[in-house]
């Protein structure tokens, strides 16, 4: 009679998951802002992302990848997140007037959130995970759960796409 395998969850305490969260909640919260431009809604993601993780730290086969598997949990929700705000009622003051301020590099900032929330979910994700989170490639493929040749793809189309939409400096010159 073969053993059944102990799943990762019966190996790992609570104060263990922790420990091994910690180090990931920085750079998960860095990709919920990046995707969803809301401090608050990134800190619920976060927290929501990290309780799914511990529910199903069991089904993580491979506990190396630990931080490409948070990362695509909080991508998820982020996408989730985004869906149920289009249905919800927003307040506050529209993107357009966001930026209060004449400076060039504050209207650079607000160009380049505007081209990225322009981007599909999927192309925002690796922008977000390549320039702000400076990923490896092989991680980007496993948390958009594509090959490392289809994240790469990606990358490169999703900055061509950027391109159009951000104000170029030296034309401003």
């Amino acid at each position: 009679m073969a053993s059944r395998p102990v799943s990762v969850q019966a190996k790992v305490s609570e104060q263990t998951f922790t420990d091994l969260l910690v180090p990931l909640v920085q750079p998960g919260y860095r990709l919920a802002c990046a995707m969803l431009h809301d401090p608050q809604a990134a800190e619920d993601v976060v927290q929501e992302a990290s309780l799914i993780a511990w529910r199903k730290v069991g089904r993580l086969a491979d506990p190396t990848r630990l931080r490409a598997w948070f990362l695509g949990i909080v991508a998820n929700e982020c996408r989730n997140a985004r869906r149920r705000r289009w249905w919800g009622v927003r307040l506050g003051l529209p993107a357009e007037l966001s930026v209060l301020s004449g400076e060039d590099r504050m209207a650079s900032r607000a160009d380049m959130r505007t081209a990225l929330l322009r981007l599909p979910h999927a192309d925002r994700l690796v922008v977000t995970l390549y320039f702000y989170l400076d990923m490896p490639m092989a991680e980007i493929a496993t948390v958009a759960g594509t090959s490392v040749d289809a994240a790469r793809r990606r990358l490169y189309r999703a900055v061509r796409r950027l391109r159009p939409d951000v104000a170029i400096e030296e034309a401003l010159r």
